[in-house]
């Protein structure tokens, strides 16, 4: 039966999945023989009718056998035991169809055409008997039948017109044809059923789903064949007819879409088709399947020749493999696996990182590679003994030995060995673990134990542990600090009643009650009163509580003599609360914690009134918005770590006052501020009295303008007719022709006197208006060293006068500074004419500009008369001098150096005078530099 006959049978529901393929195949064959049968029955009907019109042929008859195959059709997809018995059934009805025949034939007289009619029904009908038969005998007894229905109708029946032995001959022909065609047909359906036993027997013997697949050139899918491993390996039914339908169901959908792409691309490229798919089996376990089949190119279709198979474990494996490499490559720890030999197959990063080897230069050498030296023979013992009795005495357990690093220097590990057999070889593997750490710590910890140990038995404070009983706490451990403090011996303090041994009886209660909060809360810190060999003393006892798994609580505590301490707080506290200042202690974000009792006295308020206060919302602070503003300002500056101090009004009880205000943080460790100290002082007395002095010295200032004033109008109005009687006395001395007489003598005196008093008023107002700051003139580039040089050459005639020697040092340099035009000049002759003036005949002085790092240094030195050191200050003082008196010995006013000093403070530089009595004097000016034009000298160098 044809491919397309199948798969057209196989649209006929229902289906009888218990009955074998083979009688499936048969109902569905013998279905649709009914059906031709019915219509060939009824279809002959007309053509009888045309043929032999007077025929016998009652049409009813030819209606109720259709009927009867429809029936039987029917009824077949009702009933399971008609299917079952479905293809008797039609043989049942074909028996009555050649009964009929041979009736219809006697009845029209065996005429031509019913009588070639009832040979082809005879032929027909034994042959689709034999095609549903197992054996010959059921064609030949439906042969026989018909035969001899035959020879009774001729013999019973009307003449008939065709010759009896000629229909018999004909009928006996075809029976012997029949008979002949049966043997064949059986022969040869034996031997296709052997032939497919045989590959079905191939088939089911191949692990997996051997199948034969097509598609079509119209786009029809579906195949041909498939093996009963197909009920084993997917759960479904071996039907090829709907097998491709029926696993696509099975299949998750972007799969499905995968597949069918898959099979396009196999037909385009004639290659191998190949698919891996998950695949949902009736019983709800997931499976992975893998297809694999080879392209066959026939006649209008492409068959695929392949099997299925189920790789879930080969996919477990691969997940599990891929797991693995994962855990493997991301362990920190080192995992390491060597063969029977010992020679390292697999090594990963966590390997390579602990022992310094890289993947490929280790495997394939001994794992004795990564052991120092002292381990290595008992490992080849241990392989040795493994490999012979399949055990080892570090297998399955984690041991703690040493590694070798590629470096040389060992490394502690931890190691977990295992070993397996796989394809008959062992196998070892190894999960190491660097303790390097653990290892260090350990140290740590047993180094800290002993220190403290150490530390316990030298601490000089004493430390105590106990146990708690029910009937109280005991002393279990105590360090000497504590034997000595509390005037114990050890074997007194060992086992005893700490309560007992150290508190007095009245205090029996509180101790107890610290106890108890002790092992409540685990650590309880308090200032306690306690015995000793001293008497009683005040202690902080700072105490934890520890509950080990097994015995008793214990409580360890630490007593701190603060016995001292409080006495230095009660003395504070005394200081605190009693001085005359206002402090207190504030929050950083100036909440008051505390004020002294000065501070709430003065205030009129009590402690409550104060505390948890911001600073500025207290009764002290209520001196205006601007006041409480700043005084903000001022503890968010302290808060930054700022020190703040600014006078600030205070509302006292009765009166504001004015304070001497400030806030000192306190800082931490690590430079926090933790608090802020506010403190004052009543300074509204001192105010007051710095307010009168104040306008004291304005009005002294004032006076001395008045005076600096008076006296430079003064000079300005002398000057005026000192001038002229200089100029007359220039003009008589001019008139005089004899020099010697007395006029010439007289009038060089009176002009040598203007001119002393002249140079006199010249002094007085230059002080005068320094003094009175009218030297308002512009300051400018001044060059000192082109000025000392101008000086110089104008006084150069007096010195050589008076028989001086005058010595300048310049140089050719410019030297600048800022000042206004004539304060430089007027310094210079100042300072050279007061050392000429102190200076005998045959002296020597010297005029020196140069620079100091950025200054510019005017010296003057002499080899005068000096002076007293301690006189020093006084010459800078208005008409000092150092000849004063009646019986002075050198002419001048004692302005020149005060006139110098005043100079150079305005133009920012400084005086100094190194003299020594009988020694002469060198005085300094110090002016500021503007940067050298060219290269000036040092002074002090060379």
């Amino acid at each position: 039966m044809t491919t397309s006959v199948r798969a057209l049978l196989s649209r006929l529901p229902p289906r009888d999945d218990h009955l074998p393929e083979e009688m499936r195949s048969q109902v569905q064959v013998h279905r649709l023989l009914s059906l031709l049968g019915a219509g060939l029955v009824v279809g002959f009907a007309p053509l009888y009718a045309v043929a032999a019109p007077d025929a016998i042929d009652p049409l009813w008859v030819r209606v109720g056998i259709a009927g009867l195959f429809l029936t039987l059709l029917a009824a077949s997809y009702r009933s399971a035991r008609v299917r079952a018995a479905y293809v008797s059934c039609v043989w049942g009805v074909l028996y009555l169809i050649v009964g009929w025949f041979v009736v219809l034939a006697a009845l029209n007289q065996f005429s031509g055409e019913y009588a070639v009619g009832l040979l082809l029904v005879y032929a027909v009908l034994a042959g689709i008997v034999a095609f549903g038969a197992e054996s010959v005998w059921a064609p030949l007894a439906f042969l026989g039948y018909g035969g001899g229905g035959t020879v009774l109708a001729t013999l019973t029946g009307p003449r008939p017109e065709t010759s009896p032995l000629i229909l018999l001959a004909s009928m006996g022909t075809i029976a012997v044809v029949e008979t002949v065609l049966t043997q064949g047909w059986l022969w040869i359906r034996k031997t296709v059923r052997e032939q497919e036993a045989r590959l079905q027997g191939l088939t089911n013997s191949l692990p997996g789903v051997v199948f034969q697949f097509f598609v079509r050139e119209d786009g029809t899918v579906g195949h041909h064949f498939v093996s009963e491993h197909a009920e084993d390996v997917l759960g479904l039914e071996a039907e090829p007819a709907t097998f491709h339908e029926r696993c696509l169901e099975r299949i998750p959908d972007p799969y499905q879409r995968e597949i069918e792409r898959s099979i396009e691309t196999a037909i385009d490229e004639q290659s191998d088709w190949e698919f891996e798919t998950p695949f949902d089996p009736p019983d709800g376990e997931r499976i992975w399947a893998l297809g694999a089949s080879t392209p066959e190119q026939r006649e209008g279709e492409t068959v695929f020749n392949g099997v299925i198979l189920d790789i879930t474990e080969r996919k477990e494996a691969e997940r599990r493999r891929r797991t693995y490499e994962e855990l493997k490559d991301s362990a920190e720890d080192a995992i390491v696996i060597a063969d029977a030999d010992g020679d390292i197959i697999d090594w990963n990063p966590g390997a390579e990182a602990m022992f310094g080897y890289e993947k490929e230069a280790i495997v394939g050498r001994p794992i004795e590679t990564i052991m120092p030296d002292r381990h290595r023979a008992p490992h080849r013992r241990g392989m040795e003994r493994v490999r012979e009795t399949g055990r080892g005495r570090f297998l399955g357990e984690t041991v703690e030995l040493e590694g070798l690093h590629q470096d040389g220097h060992e490394v502690p590990v931890e190691l977990a060995l295992s070993s397996w057999e796989a394809d008959r070889e062992r196998f070892f593997g190894a999960i190491i673990r660097d303790i390097t750490e653990r290892k260090n710590a350990e140290q740590a910890l047993r180094e800290e134990r002993d220190r403290f140990e150490t530390l316990f038995e030298s601490l000089p404070t004493p430390v105590v542990r106990c146990v708690a009983q029910d009937d109280g706490v005991f002393v279990t451990d105590a360090n000497p600090a504590f034997e000595d403090t509390f005037g114990l011996a050890a074997t007194e303090a060992v086992g005893a009643e700490i309560n007992h041994m150290l508190v007095p009886e009245k205090g029996h209660d509180r101790a107890r009650d610290f106890d108890r909060r002790v092992l409540e809360s685990g650590e309880v810190r308090a200032e306690v009163q306690r015995t000793t060999a001293e008497g009683m003393r005040e202690f902080q006892v700072q105490a934890i509580s520890r509950r080990p798994d097994e015995g008793p609580p214990e409580i360890y505590a630490i007593y701190t003599d603060i016995t001292e301490r409080k006495q230095r707080e009660r003395r504070l506290d005394a200081i605190f609360n009693h001085t005359y200042q206002f402090t207190g202690l504030m929050e950083p974000d100036g909440t008051m914690i505390e004020a002294n009792d000065t501070a709430l006295r003065f205030g009129g308020l009590d402690r409550e009134d104060i505390v948890g206060t911001p600073i500025w919302k207290t009764h002290w602070a209520q001196t205006g918005e601007d006041s409480k503003q700043r005084l903000r300002e001022a503890v968010e500056r302290a808060a930054e770590g700022e020190f703040v101090r600014y006078e600030r009004p205070i509302q006292g009880g009765d009166e504001d006052r004015i304070i001497d205000f400030s806030i000192r943080p306190v800082t931490d460790a690590d430079g926090q501020v933790e608090l802020l100290i506010p403190e004052a002082r009543d300074i509204t007395e001192l105010k007051r009295r710095e307010e009168t002095l104040r306008a004291a010295k304005e009005e002294a200032e004032e006076a001395s303008r008045l005076k600096s004033a008076v006296l430079a109008n003064m000079s300005h109005e002398l000057r005026t007719p000192l001038t002229s009687i200089l100029g007359f006395a220039e003009a008589i001395d001019d008139e005089a022709s004899d020099g010697a007489g007395p006029v010439s003598r007289f009038a060089s005196l009176i002009a040598k006197s203007g001119e002393r008093l002249l140079r006199t008023f010249d002094n007085i107002l230059n002080l005068s208006r320094l003094e009175a700051e009218q030297q308002n003139e512009p300051a400018e580039l001044v060059d000192v060293a082109a000025a000392a040089r101008s000086v110089a050459d104008e006084i150069r005639d007096r010195a050589e006068a008076d028989d001086i020697a005058l010595r300048t040092e310049v140089g050719s340099a410019t030297m600048r500074t800022w000042a206004p035009a004539d304060q430089v000049p007027i310094v210079l002759r100042h300072l050279l004419s007061n050392a000429i003036t102190y200076t005998e005949a045959g002296g020597t002085v010297w005029l020196r500009v140069g620079r100091a790092g950025g200054d510019v240094v005017v010296e003057v030195e002499d080899t005068g008369i000096g002076m007293d050191p301690d006189e020093v200050p006084a010459l800078f003082e208005p008409f000092r001098q150092a000849s004063e008196g009646f019986g002075r010995e050198y002419e001048g006013t004692g302005l020149g150096l005060a006139v110098v000093q005043r100079a150079v403070d305005r133009m920012g530089g400084t005086v100094d005078v190194a003299t020594e009595e009988g020694e002469g004097t060198c005085v300094t000016v110090g002016l500021p530099g503007m940067a050298p034009t060219n290269d000036a000298p040092s002074l002090g160098e060379g």
